[in-house]
């Protein structure tokens, strides 16, 4: 009867351990195909829309948006973000159905990477406009690279942030860096007027860096952190602000 019983035990264990072991593998290939459909998705985009135009008399680098195609392929495109050196270059949408874009590419397929998105009403109109993406720690996709910004070296080598608007392209330039607790922040900054968010800006960041610029608009980039956390995200967020410089 013990044999019997063990012999069970050890085919229920088995079983379980296979459950297990499928459901991880279909989980990881999923991760795996939604990540190498929106890189190719994106890709696509940028070869269909952007156009890098390089001036041979000054070495001046321009970037050209076809912003009727952009439109064409969704209304909800509103911007586009380019990071130099890093993975982030992607449309911004303007998200007006309860956070879609959280789980939807700019084409509107399902994806778990999402896409950056604004909820403001008027994004870059106003005088702060809040992006977000997600930090896909299994990959670099999307606002992943973030987090890297509370890295001295990492800030100081990517301190300017390319926004481009079909009626105005800027320069941001970060003056702050930091990760807090997204209920904190919430709080700490709900009472402020836009000059004062901007000393609490300055004060929060983890490194002191001066705008060369007066500050009149700013954009503020949030994803989920991982300090203090292994595998799973924490309630805290990393925020990376810029002032927005309009260019020619």
């Amino acid at each position: 009867m013990t044999m019997r019983c063990n012999k069970i035990i050890g085919i229920l264990l088995i079983l379980i351990f296979l459950i297990v072991f499928f459901s991880c593998s279909y989980f990881l290939l999923k991760d795996f195909f939604e990540l190498k459909e929106s890189d190719e998705d994106t890709e696509e985009l940028i070869e269909d829309a952007i156009e890098i135009i390089a001036d041979t008399e000054d070495e001046d680098v321009k970037t050209s948006i076809d912003w009727n195609y952009l439109k064409s392929t969704n209304q909800d495109i509103i911007g586009w973000i380019e990071i130099e050196d890093t993975n982030i270059n992607y449309p911004i949408l303007k998200d007006n159905d309860n956070l879609y874009y959280l789980k939807h590419s700019y084409n509107k397929k399902y994806n778990s990477n999402g896409s950056i998105f604004t909820l403001d009403n008027k994004p870059f109109e106003i005088e702060e406009t809040l992006i977000y993406g997600h930090n896909m720690r299994n990959n670099k996709s999307m606002f992943s690279q973030l987090g890297n910004y509370l890295d001295k070296d990492f800030l100081y080598s990517h301190r300017n942030i390319k926004i481009y608007t079909p009626n105005q392209n800027y320069i941001g330039e970060i003056f702050s860096c930091y990760s807090i607790g997204i209920e904190t922040e919430n709080s700490n900054i709900k009472p402020l007027d836009f000059n004062k968010k901007i000393e609490y800006y300055k004060k929060a960041s983890k490194y002191k860096m001066d705008s060369t610029d007066k500050i009149n608009k700013i954009v503020k980039l949030s994803t989920c952190s991982y300090i203090n956390a292994r595998t799973h995200p924490t309630n805290q967020r990393y925020y990376i602000i810029a002032n927005l410089i309009p260019t020619e």
